[in-house]
C-alpha cells in the first residue's frame, strides 16, 4: 500500500509542477497577438502584465484547467505527505527529532 501512495504522489508532484510551469510559460508565447483577432478566433485575453495578448479558445481552456488544477493537486499532495506519509519522513522527525527540554 506504501508503494501505491508513493507513486500517486510522485504522479501528483509532477502534474502539480508541470501545470505551473505550464499557466507561467504563456505569458512568453510567441504566437499570442497583442490584439484581438475575431478571424482566427483569439479573443480571449491574457493580462500580460500591463498589455493583452489575445488567445484561442483551445489555450483559454488550457488556462483555466490548469488554473484550476494547481490547488487540487498541491492540496492534495500535501494531503497525502501529512496524513499518509508515504516516504516516512514525519516518522523520521519524530524519531530522531530535537531532544527534549532541558536536555544537555
Amino acid at each position: 500500500m506504501q508503494t501505491f501512495w508513493k507513486v500517486l504522489s510522485i504522479i501528483m508532484f509532477a502534474t502539480c509542477l508541470t501545470s505551473g510551469l505550464v499557466d507561467i510559460s504563456m505569458f512568453w508565447w510567441p504566437d499570442m497577438p497583442s490584439t484581438p483577432q475575431p478571424a482566427e478566433g483569439r479573443i480571449y485575453p491574457l493580462n500580460d502584465h500591463g498589455h493583452y495578448t489575445y488567445m484561442s479558445r483551445s489555450e483559454y481552456l488550457l488556462d483555466e484547467t490548469v488554473k484550476v488544477m494547481f490547488p487540487i493537486l498541491l492540496i492534495g499532495f500535501a494531503a497525502i505527505q501529512y496524513s499518509v506519509d508515504p516516504f516516512g519522513e514525519i516518522r523520521k522527525r519524530r524519531l530522531y527529532g530535537s531532544p527534549p527540554r532541558g536536555f544537555r
